[in-house]
């Protein structure tokens, strides 16, 4: 039985398409391409094999008030971090918030005060992002300077407590509190005692410091805007990777 032409030029084209594909497959070395999906924010159940049972973080406004929307302004540093590694990112963050002082203007919690970061599933990564409104502590509704050993016994405190509450499997990272061009003596004060802090612990310390200092990468002298978001996730990134 004698073939069509149009029969004989498809089946010429699947040979050359496969011939094709096994030539690119045998230069990747036998790998198949795989398009990792989008991982949005508390949903995705893909994660990656570097992070398999995901990213939590805990922090202040730096985290807080950004979102998981790739390219919006407001997507958040954590984002860009989770959407690089594929995994899947949990944040308990609150404004105003910190190792030592409370957030919402002096209603809300200390990271101490939110065990639900680490009584679900241990996750692979815990990150601590925060530091930067510890210059200053609580005080009948008002903020008042925090002396470096009250800022000392809190991170101290708190990294006690996740050391003890997570296992060795979570990789515990602290990262310097991000801060901008504003108040920078407090900035440097306060970045020693967090640094100093993981060190004492054994824990894998990220320096912020850089990131956040042109005025052309923040808002308002304190909040990244979408270049210092990303300037903070590239410096994230390059730790971790």
């Amino acid at each position: 039985m004698s073939l069509s032409r149009t029969a004989i030029r498809a089946a010429l084209v699947i040979a050359v398409t496969a011939g094709l594909l096994a030539i690119w497959q045998s230069a990747r070395g036998g790998e198949t391409p795989t398009l990792a999906p989008a991982v949005k924010h508390g949903t995705s159940t893909t994660l990656t094999r570097l992070y398999p049972n995901g990213i939590v973080v805990v922090g202040d406004s730096i985290t807080a008030r950004y979102n998981d929307e790739p390219g919006d302004a407001e997507q958040g540093w954590w984002s860009i971090v989770g959407r690089h590694f594929g995994a899947h990112v949990t944040t308990y963050a609150q404004s105003g918030s910190g190792y030592l002082r409370q957030g919402k203007q002096c209603s809300g919690d200390r990271f101490i005060d939110r065990p639900q970061a680490f009584r679900h599933t241990a996750p692979s990564l815990f990150i601590v992002e925060g530091g930067r409104n510890d210059w200053s502590i609580c005080l009948e509704g008002q903020h008042v300077p925090a002396t470096d050993q009250q800022i000392a016994e809190a991170v101290d405190h708190y990294l006690d407590v996740l050391q003890r509450q997570l296992p060795r499997s979570t990789r515990i990272v602290v990262l310097g509190p991000p801060w901008g061009p504003e108040s920078p003596w407090d900035g440097k004060r306060v970045t020693s005692i967090v640094h100093t802090a993981a060190q004492r612990h054994g824990l894998k310390y990220v320096s912020t410091t850089g990131t956040l200092d042109d005025p052309a990468r923040v808002v308002d002298g304190v909040h990244p805007n979408r270049d210092g978001s990303t300037a903070l996730a590239e410096r994230v990134i390059s730790a971790l990777s």
